[in-house]
């Protein structure tokens, strides 16, 4: 007896995951990679419990040579800050039209040409760097207009091969993008100390080249297109997702999904989340470093462990959802809702816990890991939403919610900015946690009282320039030489295939 067959779709959610890995590469090498571009400040404030602890250790005791990575720029705070926020524009600009691209060129064209032009200007930026900081943020910019519709696209992905009892499983394969994180602060780390910043980049180009070729290889838009699926699998994920998936192009719905309250509910939870989840990222660290006098740096993994566990949680979320989807009586907007508490409130609750560590560094350690961990539960709630209520135009909904979410990449550090302007201590920091803390729960609550996981009308495809009559596509289907007779290019066709 031979080994069982690895189902063609077990591999698509291995791609997804890869994408998502190879995606975040990208997007984070740059914070490692800038501190080894310029020289470094030395002007620093004392942490404030540092102030009245001399037994802790300071970060600032001695000031050594700085390694020769290659050459170094005196680009002030605020050109650094540009450099690293460009990326950002170009990804909130192309985050919505993202979808509608995946939609019409495929998700299969959408990554393969994003990630070839994404190793292009990765390593174009080397030399953009050696030109102008201003040739450099324009390659970040372009880094980031490419990354934008990725998500997107590999939301139509998943609609198009993942049965609904495996939603789960794919949606957490987007988890990639957190090892993605972690790992190329080590990689790119370890690159540059060994032959210089500029092979930092140039690393990271062969990696997407690797990438793209097994893409290449592994990835087709549908079931249908693929070349070694066998007939047993695609009729099974066709019977799977019971006509709820069409193969039609079409502009999606945006006015009634404008004036859809499940849309919105989705939108606010994914808002929310990563309002909550920015702040974790960036502002716990912060305050960890510059009130508390806590050295990340030297604690090893310690950086890299609530990623890590986000990853590891978001997965076992996501098999747990499928299992409570297909082996109980609970309707799928119970379970989203139920998820919520997890994705949403307990980390809200936990931020706002922040207010209460004052200067015990263990707890807040404790929090930041706990909460990230839990929160892995995203991938039922807010990652997955857009699966439910409209398979057809997944990319579309996440594409926008992935705009207005995105905004809290500039909003939570303009929040915190002016906050801690004129100082930064335990009491302004506090404000930021219940701020934050408040916004997560918030749009947990939102969601648990208006919300819904129920496919909604207008999922359905409109194929057309006239809009009034329709002919469903079983039908077609059916008789399909007479419907191409009697239908004319401009009359409409609704797709429920």
């Amino acid at each position: 007896m031979g080994l069982p067959k690895i189902p063609i779709r077990f591999w698509i959610a291995v791609m997804v995951f890869a994408s998502t890995y190879i995606n975040y590469t990208t997007r984070s090498n740059m914070s490692i990679s800038i501190t080894s571009m310029v020289g470094s400040s030395k002007n620093k404030t004392e942490p404030e419990c540092k102030r009245n602890a001399k037994d802790l250790v300071s970060d600032n005791a001695t000031v050594q040579a700085l390694p020769d990575y290659g050459p170094r720029y005196k680009w002030s705070e605020s050109i650094q800050s540009f450099v690293l926020g460009s990326y950002f524009w170009g990804y909130v600009i192309s985050s919505a039209p993202g979808g509608f691209i995946a939609e019409w060129l495929g998700p299969f064209n959408t990554i393969m040409y994003s990630q070839i032009i994404t190793a292009i200007f990765n390593s174009l930026s080397v030399w953009a760097a050696q030109m102008h900081f201003g040739a450099l943020i324009f390659c970040r910019f372009i880094l980031g207009l490419m990354a934008g519709p990725v998500y997107p696209a590999l939301q139509s992905l998943i609609a198009k091969w993942a049965p609904p009892a495996e939603k789960g499983k794919f949606v957490s394969a987007l988890m990639g993008n957190t090892l993605g994180t972690c790992l190329t602060w080590v990689l790119v780390g370890s690159v540059t100390a060994a032959a210089g910043w500029d092979w930092g980049f140039h690393f990271l180009t062969i990696q997407i080249g690797v990438f793209c070729l097994v893409f290449w290889l592994v990835v087709a838009d549908t079931p249908d297109q693929h070349k070694w699926i066998s007939e047993e699998e695609k009729n099974y994920i066709k019977t799977a997702q019971a006509n709820t998936v069409s193969k039609g192009k079409v502009v999606p719905p945006y006015l009634k999904m404008f004036k859809s309250l499940p849309f919105w509910s989705l939108c606010i939870l994914h808002f929310g989340n990563l309002w909550g989840l920015y702040l974790q990222i960036t502002g716990v660290p912060k305050f960890m470093v510059e009130v508390i006098g806590f050295n990340i740096k030297a604690s090893g993994g310690l950086a890299a462990m609530p990623h890590l566990l986000r990853m590891f949680f978001g997965m076992g979320y996501g098999y747990l959802g499928d299992v409570l989807k297909s082996k109980t009586k609970l309707r799928p907007t119970v379970i989203r809702k139920s998820f919520v508490i997890f994705s949403h409130l307990i980390p809200g609750i936990l931020l706002m816990g922040m207010t209460l560590v004052k200067c015990d560094h263990v707890g807040a350690v404790f929090i930041l890991i706990f909460s990230m961990a839990i929160n892995g539960a995203a991938v039922v709630t807010n990652l997955q939403n857009a699966q439910d209520l409209a398979p057809n135009f997944a990319g579309s909904i996440f594409g926008i919610i992935s705009l207005i979410g995105g905004t809290t990449g500039f909003i939570t550090p303009a929040v915190t900015g002016a906050l801690i302007g004129k100082n930064s201590g335990i009491k302004e920091w506090s404000i930021n946690f219940l701020i934050g803390g408040s916004v997560y729960v918030g749009a947990g609550l939102f969601f648990i009282i208006f919300g819904t996981s129920d496919i909604q009308p207008w999922n359905e495809k409109l194929v057309s320039k006239n809009q009034e009559e329709a002919v469903s596509f079983k039908e077609v289907d059916k008789d399909q030489e007479l419907t191409d007779k009697k239908v004319e290019p401009s009359e409409t066709t609704r797709l429920n295939n």
